[in-house]
C-alpha cells in the first residue's frame, strides 16, 4: 500500500510538472498595431478618374489667374494630370498617419456626415481633409482638402474640392518672399447637369 501511495505521488508530481512546463511563457506586451483606416481619398479619386475615362464626357477646364478668366476643352489625360494634387493627399501612410486626428459628426442642417482629419504638424503638406457623406454614411457628397506647400523660394496654400461625378476645383494662393501674391483657380467639369 505504501508503494501504491508513493507511485501515485510520483505520478501526480510528474503530471503537475509537465503541465507547468507546457504553459507558454507570456511575451512582453507588444506595442499596439494601428489597424484603423482613414477615408481612402486617393482610391476614391482614382475610381472617379476611371469612370470619366470610360464615359465619353465633354470635359473642359476653367482657369482664373489674378482675376483673368479662360476656358478650354480638355481630354481624359489632361484631367488625370490636373487631378494630381488630389492623388498626392494620402494621409494613410504609416509614417504620417499618427499625426492626424479623425473626428466624425452628423450635421442635421445639411443631412450629412462629416469625416474630418486634421494635424497640428505644420511640416506636413496636407493640413486638413473634410469628407462629406450623405445621410446613408457611404455616398460621398464632397471632399475638401487644405494643403500648405513650401517651395523654398515661395509658399502656397491650396484648397481642393471634389464634387463626385461632376467636377473638381483647385484654388492656389502663392506668396513670394517680396510679399507678392498670385492667385490661381482651376475648375475641371465633366458631367455638368
Amino acid at each position: 500500500m505504501r508503494y501504491d501511495i508513493c507511485l501515485l505521488l510520483i505520478l501526480l508530481i510528474g503530471v503537475a510538472c509537465k503541465n507547468k512546463e507546457s504553459k507558454p511563457i507570456q511575451a512582453q506586451a507588444a506595442a499596439p498595431v494601428d489597424t484603423s483606416r482613414y477615408f481612402q481619398v486617393v482610391d476614391f479619386v482614382k475610381s472617379q478618374i476611371n469612370e470619366v475615362q470610360k464615359t465619353p464626357y465633354y470635359i473642359y477646364k476653367l482657369t482664373v489667374t489674378n482675376g483673368k478668366k479662360d476656358s478650354v476643352s480638355i481630354n481624359n489625360q489632361d484631367l488625370t494630370v490636373l487631378a494630381q494634387p488630389f492623388l498626392k493627399a494620402d494621409i494613410n501612410a504609416s509614417s504620417i498617419k499618427p499625426f492626424y486626428k479623425e473626428m466624425i459628426f452628423h450635421d442635421q442642417t445639411t443631412n450629412s456626415f462629416t469625416l474630418n482629419y486634421t494635424t497640428a504638424n505644420k511640416d506636413l503638406e496636407v493640413h486638413n481633409i473634410d469628407v462629406l457623406l450623405e445621410d446613408d454614411g457611404e455616398t460621398v457628397k464632397r471632399i475638401f482638402i487644405r494643403k500648405f506647400i513650401n517651395y523654398g523660394d515661395s509658399s502656397a496654400i491650396e484648397q481642393l474640392s471634389w464634387k463626385p461625378n461632376s467636377s473638381f476645383q483647385i484654388s492656389r494662393l502663392v506668396e513670394r518672399p517680396d510679399n507678392k501674391e498670385t492667385s490661381y483657380q482651376t475648375t475641371v467639369v465633366w458631367n455638368e447637369k
